[in-house]
């Protein structure tokens, strides 16, 4: 049984190809993993706004609500609608 040798002359094209590959494959997950960064902060900024607004809405009722956060809860209230600011 003869073991066949490697091409020799074909090596640098074969290093060249795999550099390629993976430079590309690098990249590309480079770039995959800056969307899904970019797409995580936008969701978070847009929660936040989000989160604003209805407090902003819920104070402009003039009735006390709720506000959780895990085991805390506190009563809030515009200042505005108090007793002692009416006066």
């Amino acid at each position: 049984m003869k073991l066949s040798k490697l091409p020799t002359e074909n090596l640098g094209q074969i290093i060249l190809a795999v550099w390629i590959i993976f430079s590309v494959v690098f990249v590309a997950n480079n770039v995959w993993q800056n969307f899904q960064v970019n797409q995580v902060n936008q969701a978070a900024s847009a929660g936040y706004q989000q989160a604003v607004v209805d407090l902003v809405k819920q104070a402009s009722t003039c009735e006390a609500f709720p506000i959780n956060l895990g085991e805390s809860s506190i009563q809030l209230q515009q200042l505005d609608c108090t007793p002692s600011a009416a006066q």
